[in-house]
């Protein structure tokens, strides 16, 4: 990894769960989704554009070494490629809580328990849970409507 960085706007409770996963700068192993999309859409940084340093709400990458991108040159994410990490983030954040919690939906312990202690676990603020309560319940919903009964595992 190198010891370049790109700094991207995330939602607290998604910054506080990543940088507690993966470290403050983030650091996504070599070979994931999340780095791909940093190596297909870093350029170089355009004439007359200052790159953007720590802002409140913003969370520090690491961009990963590349032979044909070398960070160096390209460590620069437009807009676009921003909206796509932060979406490859975010999926990766649903994907966590999901397998996390999904399995322990069996247990005679309540939901809203479980999903605080797991942000607990995760280093998400308590102020946090309940956006991360939402982000379960929306998700668990939408399987519902599409006929997956997910909330026991009988």
């Amino acid at each position: 990894m190198s010891d370049f960085v790109i700094y991207v706007p995330l939602e607290k409770h998604i910054r506080q769960w990543l940088t507690a996963t993966l470290g403050d700068p983030v650091m996504f192993p070599a070979y994931s989704n999340e780095n791909a999309v940093i190596r297909s859409f870093t350029i170089k940084t355009p004439p007359g554009v200052t790159p953007v340093d720590n802002r409140s709400g913003m969370v520090a990458i690491r961009l990963p070494d590349s032979s044909s991108k070398p960070p160096e040159t390209y460590n620069h994410l437009g807009k676009k490629g921003q909206i796509a990490l932060r979406e490859a983030i975010k999926d990766l954040f649903m994907r966590a809580l999901w397998s996390d919690i999904t399995p322990l939906c069996e247990s005679k312990v309540g939901v809203n328990k479980l999903i605080a202690a797991w942000c607990e676990s995760k280093g998400i603020d308590i102020d946090s849970v309940e956006t991360v309560r939402q982000c379960f319940y929306r998700l668990r919903k939408q399987y519902a409507q599409n006929g997956i009964n997910i909330k026991k595992f009988k």
